[in-house]
Order: C-alpha cells, then sequence, then structure tokens
C-alpha cells in the first residue's frame, strides 16, 4: 500500500509542472508579439511584432481615401486632407495592451479581440473643409458679429447669414469609421437646414454690452483742468473675446486703460523753465530778460490707472485727481550795465538790444548801455496800424520776402522782395524799405506796422541782431 501511494502522489505532482513549462514557453513567445486571436480593425495581426504592426498600420492609413459626393462635385481626398489622422502611435500600443495581462495570454487561447485605429482630429481643418464643402454648393451662411462702427466710436452688428449644415452621418461620421477600420470609402453629403451658432440677437446683446461700457465716463483732473476720455478713444478699449466662433462678454482692456492715464499724465507734466533777469548791485530785478516758470510732476499715475481699470471693470464711470509735485525753477542773474538803468532797456554787460523810440522815430543799437548804431531815423507803424508797443525778441530772420497783409482800409497789399528783415512779434519786423525816399516819420503815412529803416541799416541790424536779441519799442 505505502508504494502505491507514493506513486499516486508522484503522478499528481507532474502534470501541474507540465502545464506550468508550456504556459511559461507560450508566453515568452508572444512577449513581444500580438496574442493570437489580435485582429486590427478587422485585420489579423496575431503572431506580429510591434514593429510588424506598426509598419501595416501605416501602410493602410496612408492608403486610406476619401471619396466626397455633395450633388455639385465629387472630390477624392486623403484623411489628412480633411483634417484626420491615423495615431499610430497609440494605435499599436493599443493591439499590444493585451500583453500585460498574464489571463489575457490564457484567455487568447480560446477568444478574439478586435482593435479600432485610434484617429486624431484637427477640429479646424475639418471646419475649414466643411466650409468649403458649403461654399462650393452656395449654401454656406455665417454667424452674427459685432465690430465698431465707421466713426469707431461705438460697436455695431454684422447680421448673420442664413446658411445650412453638413450632416455629421454623410461627412464626419463616415470619415472617422473609415479612419477607424483602416479602409477607404465613399459617401453622399447630405446638407440641412442650420441656425447660425451666434444669431443676430445674441450679437446684439453683446454690442449693448460694448456700447454700455463706452458709455461710462472716465475723467482725470489735473489742478483746474480736467482730462476726459473720448468715446473713440474708450471704444478701442474694448476687448470682445471670440472663442470657437462664439462671442464672449465685452471687457475693458486694462493694459489700454493704463496706457491712457499715463499718456494723460505725460501731457500734464512740465519741465521747469530757467529765467534770465537783469538785477542792480544791489540785487533788485531791474529787468527779466527771460521769465521762468515752475514745472510739475504727476506722482499717482500708477494708482489713478488702477483705479479707473477696478471702476470699469465693475461697470462704473471714474473720476480721479492727478497729485502733482512742484519743479522749481532756476534764474540766471546778470549785472545791470552801469548806466543801463537811465535807458528803456537794462542791459547787462555786453547784452546786445535794439531800441524803437516811437515819438521820435528812431531806432538805436546798444550793447549793454553803450550805444554802438544810431540813432537811425524810421518810420514806424501809422496812426490806424499802429506798431505794437513792448519788450520783445527777434524770432526769424530772412534776407528777402514778399510781404502781404491788409491796408487800414481792409484793402490787400503786396510787396515784394522786402531786404532783410528781422521779425521780433508776430507779423512785426524791422526791415529794409527801399520804396521810401526819406524817414523819421509815422502818422498817416506810416508803415503798416513794422519799422521801415533804410536798406544800408537794416543790413547792419539784420547782422548785429541774432534770433533772441531784445528789441524795445516804447514811446
Amino acid at each position: 500500500m505505502r508504494a502505491r501511494t507514493k506513486v499516486l502522489i508522484t503522478t499528481a505532482v507532474a502534470v501541474p509542472l507540465l502545464l506550468v513549462g508550456a504556459g511559461t514557453a507560450y508566453a515568452t513567445h508572444y512577449r513581444y508579439r500580438a496574442l493570437p486571436g489580435s485582429t486590427l480593425a478587422g485585420i489579423s495581426v496575431e503572431g506580429m511584432s510591434r514593429a510588424e504592426v506598426t509598419a501595416l498600420v501605416q501602410q493602410r492609413a496612408n492608403a486610406i481615401t476619401i471619396t466626397l459626393d455633395t450633388g455639385e462635385v465629387t472630390r477624392t481626398a486623403r484623411l489628412a486632407d480633411l483634417g484626420y489622422a491615423v495615431d499610430v502611435g497609440p494605435t499599436v500600443d493599443a493591439v499590444f495592451d493585451a500583453n500585460a495581462s498574464w489571463s489575457a495570454y490564457a484567455s487568447s487561447l480560446v477568444s478574439s479581440h478586435d482593435v479600432p485605429a485610434v484617429v486624431r482630429v484637427d477640429q479646424a481643418a475639418t471646419q475649414k473643409v466643411a466650409a468649403d464643402l458649403l461654399s462650393g454648393v452656395g449654401q454656406a451662411g455665417s454667424n452674427a458679429g459685432v465690430k465698431l462702427a465707421p466713426n469707431r466710436k461705438s460697436f455695431v452688428v454684422v447680421p448673420a447669414v442664413q446658411g445650412r449644415s453638413i450632416a455629421a452621418a454623410s461627412y464626419q461620421d463616415v470619415v472617422l469609421a473609415a479612419g477607424r477600420g483602416l479602409k477607404s470609402a465613399e459617401t453622399r453629403v447630405q446638407f440641412v437646414d442650420a441656425v447660425p451658432a451666434v444669431t443676430t440677437a445674441a450679437a446684439q446683446h453683446v454690442a449693448d454690452r460694448a456700447n454700455a461700457l463706452v458709455a461710462h465716463s472716465v475723467t482725470v483732473t489735473a489742478g483746474s483742468e480736467k482730462h476726459s476720455a473720448s468715446k473713440k478713444a474708450k471704444a478701442s478699449w474694448v476687448t470682445i473675446p471670440l472663442t470657437n466662433g462664439m462671442l464672449g462678454t465685452p471687457a475693458m482692456n486694462a493694459t489700454k486703460v493704463t496706457a491712457w492715464v499715463h499718456k494723460v499724465a505725460k501731457g500734464v507734466d512740465q519741465d521747469p523753465s530757467a529765467g534770465v533777469r537783469n538785477v542792480d548791485a544791489s540785487g533788485a530785478v531791474r529787468q527779466v530778460v527771460t521769465p521762468a516758470k515752475d514745472g510739475v510732476a504727476v506722482t499717482n499715475a500708477d494708482a489713478v490707472a488702477a483705479a479707473a481699470v477696478s471702476a470699469l471693470a465693475s461697470g462704473r464711470s471714474f473720476s480721479g485727481s492727478f497729485e502733482q509735485r512742484t519743479l522749481p525753477a532756476t534764474w540766471t542773474e546778470h549785472p545791470v550795465a552801469a548806466g543801463a538803468d537811465k535807458l528803456a532797456y537794462h542791459a547787462s554787460n555786453g547784452q546786445r538790444w535794439v531800441d524803437v523810440n516811437l515819438s521820435k522815430h528812431t531806432m538805436t543799437a546798444y550793447v549793454g548801455a553803450k550805444r554802438v548804431h544810431g540813432p537811425v531815423k524810421m518810420v514806424n507803424g501809422s496812426d490806424k496800424k499802429p506798431t505794437v508797443v513792448g519788450t520783445f525778441k527777434v524770432y526769424v530772420k530772412l534776407p528777402t520776402q514778399t510781404m502781404r497783409g491788409s491796408n487800414a482800409d481792409g484793402t490787400k497789399y503786396v510787396t515784394p522782395d522786402v531786404p532783410w528783415i528781422s521779425y521780433f512779434h508776430k507779423g512785426f519786423a524791422l526791415h529794409g524799405a527801399p520804396w521810401r525816399s526819406s524817414f523819421g516819420y509815422a502818422g498817416a503815412r506810416g508803415s503798416h506796422g513794422c519799422i521801415n529803416l533804410p536798406v544800408p541799416a537794416a543790413k547792419w541790424v539784420y547782422d548785429f541782431a541774432p534770433v533772441g536779441t531784445p528789441v524795445v519799442t516804447h514811446v
């Protein structure tokens, strides 16, 4: 009995060992090959290596064509032309996913499993093809839109155009199935009535919201001056998102609002203007040659911009104020030349200037308090066209010019070839008057306001007085 029992035990152990050995050899053989019963889009790939399956997928994918019949035209295209592509890597991975499970090795002996190809879709490309198909049969519609009005101060609606769309079952579904099945296909494209994704009413709602943003006032005060954004400026700040053809909620662009505030602040900023004045021995100011002016600088532009952005984002108008810092002006002081305090202009030492005495009808040139030319007899403005009175500066010089203007009675005059002109205030100038034979008077026979000089005297002044030279006219 003992010997028989031993034989039975040995036999019972030997059978499982044989099965395990056979299973291990089976698994080892198929470790890097497609399992028995494996098909890809109905095509048997049993026993193929990953490289062989990859080559098969690529070959079949490249051979796929789709024939589209619209009733008007027929066209044949590859998947890629229509915005579809067989994704080779994920497709091959799907075939070999079963190799990761021991149970799949066993079940593959008595069952089969089919894997469709993995297809990648480029939505933008497919939509373009669909639009081309629709336009080819004259049935393309369009969504409503919103754009700036011609005056760029408000927003208006571009109405939707009713059209048709392609039935997915006759185009998109067919192409997708062809890609997954790795085989070519033919289809008759069917067109159906389509409601625009963005209706005119929906676009009007968006335009109304955009115009409501433009209607909000944006004002910044700087001292006594107010700066308000124009409708055109505010309209340029509005952005309307467009996602997959759908209109979003209008909003103010914070960057553009901030840029506008800083532009206003830059216009408010003023550099100080240095002045020049002549002073006597005691330091008292006797003559302001060039007025000085303090400057200002805005100090809170960033804070104002942030507040404006916040208000507009909350659907409110905005009113704010710039804070300003004074930038003090500087002075350059020149001592008054000895004796110049008794003249019409208290010039500093070495300063050139021109004295025009309207009572004596003379012109005299000085350097400081020293007379260097004249007095020269001249003709000043008539009673009805008098010469301006005050302290001015030569601002432009011309060797010759045709002068035009109006007479006292309103008629026009034209005087060509006027020589050696030194303008000192608007249309008032020192210039030669070759048409005159005598000087030293005004009254009814005076000029149109200019200082008429003998031509040699006018040339002398032209050479003597550079731009910026003071000209003092007085009675």
